[in-house]
């Protein structure tokens, strides 16, 4: 079982969706503890994080195996997530 972590402006985006999304997010994250590689989910191309699409909004996070975590750095909407990836 891997842990859960949530960078400080993935926390910051959960808080400011509504609470049916939230729910939706929180759900989809949850069951990354048990298998981050889940169905749906998809590697980024030309980088180490994957992707996981809820409805409109995207989940975009990353696994370390050595020490069995899962780290989400943003959850954000589809258009905004794929701007904020290209200035990194």
């Amino acid at each position: 079982m891997y842990s859960l972590l949530l960078t400080k402006s993935a926390s910051k985006e959960l808080d400011g969706l509504t609470t049916k999304q939230s729910s939706a997010i929180i759900k989809r994250i949850s069951a990354l503890r048990e298998n981050p590689r889940v169905i749906g989910a998809k590697k980024l191309q030309g980088r180490d994080e994957y992707k996981l699409r809820v409805g409109d909004l995207r989940i975009i996070y990353g696994i370390d195996d050595a020490l069995k975590e899962v780290i989400v750095y943003m959850i954000d909407y589809r258009k905004q997530v794929y701007k904020r990836l290209r200035r990194k």
